[in-house]
């Protein structure tokens, strides 16, 4: 009898704290965002992302930037291009498409850059020399495996390409009688004979590349006052929205903070690794992932000349004592 009674009190006890607790809006993904007000309620996307503004948000829309193109047929699925045009015909989509220029045979990722591009054998820039064959090789490294782990290429193929870039003599010159500058290109031939450039890249068209060419884009503005040096814009020198230095015309991330280095896209790290999604729009799938991009983010800037070794370590410390990417349950 007594033990029933107790019973009955303890469960008018717990009816009682269970009346008087607040009340839990549903959150069925547990993003803290309320499932009343989620553009996704059944994906955790805390960010929100809602590209084309249809109030559905990114996650678990199937046309993200709402130009009537399903995103796994959409060859830019985050920019509008209802015509899908292609010029390169390298699977990204020219909206998209940051290595547009002379893209060859190659697997190309989802900015439409090959290996190749992303590792010049002319240098980590278009008018800036590999210091030496050891950096050259580190950058086709970082990004076969970059490759590798996206599924873009095979583990085999990703040997190939290492092994081949080991072989060949990119950011090692070798000077020979009628090819002064040693990039294999013979001096009655070379747009640039006194300068390493093997591939010849000439963006103006004129006669000379971009190598040894001190007006790159042909815009009567000189490099060295040029904020958009391969893409015209005399008339717009003035035109930098978010000043970073980089100008609109060229300037692929806006609203750059005005303190954060940025690549000649006018990209910073922090926009090509955003603390909230990775570069898809997608929350990291961990911790591990974010430190990861900005590594390799920091990697590109240091082989640029953007920044230097030191500023590397304090960007890798800060991003690994970050909680950028952590999930943290916030609901049962």
């Amino acid at each position: 009898m007594f033990w029933q009674h107790r019973n009955l009190i303890l469960a008018a006890a717990l009816l009682v704290g269970w009346l008087a607790a607040p009340a839990h809006a549903a959150d069925l993904d547990c993003d803290t965002v309320e499932d009343a007000s989620d553009n996704c309620p059944e994906k955790f996307n805390p960010t929100q992302s809602d590209i084309d503004g249809d109030l559905i948000g990114d996650r678990c829309d199937s046309d993200k930037d709402g130009d009537l193109v399903d995103n796994d047929v959409d060859n830019c699925a985050k920019d509008a291009n209802a015509t899908q045009d292609d010029a390169d015909l390298d699977g990204a989509g020219d909206a998209c498409d940051l290595c547009s220029d002379g893209t060859g045979t190659g697997v190309v990722n989802k900015r439409g850059c090959t290996i190749d591009q992303l590792c010049s054998c002319d240098g980590p820039e278009v008018d800036q020399a590999w210091r030496s064959h050891d950096k050259y090789l580190r950058c086709v490294k970082k990004k076969a495996k970059h490759f590798a782990r996206r599924d873009l290429i095979t583990r085999d193929e990703r040997r190939a390409i290492v092994l081949a870039a080991r072989g060949n003599t990119c950011g090692a010159p070798n000077p020979q009688p009628g090819d002064n500058d040693g990039d294999g290109v013979a001096d009655a031939a070379d747009n640039c004979p006194s300068d390493v450039n093997p591939s010849q890249l000439n963006s103006d068209g004129d006669a000379f590349g971009n190598a040894c060419d001190s007006d790159k884009d042909d815009d009567t503005v000189l490099n060295t006052g040029d904020n958009c040096p391969v893409v015209p814009n005399g008339a717009g020198q003035g035109d930098d929205a978010d000043g970073d230095t980089v100008g609109d015309a060229c300037d692929v991330c806006s609203e750059t903070g005005l303190a954060d280095p940025v690549n000649r896209s006018g990209c910073s790290i922090d926009q090509a690794c955003p603390c909230e999604a990775d570069e898809d729009g997608n929350p990291w799938a961990s911790h591990g992932k974010y430190v990861r991009c900005v590594a390799d983010e920091a990697f590109r800037f240091r082989l640029s000349g953007i920044i230097t070794k030191e500023d590397v370590d304090v960007i890798k410390t800060a991003a690994i004592a970050s909680d950028c990417g952590d999930r943290e349950t916030v609901c049962e």
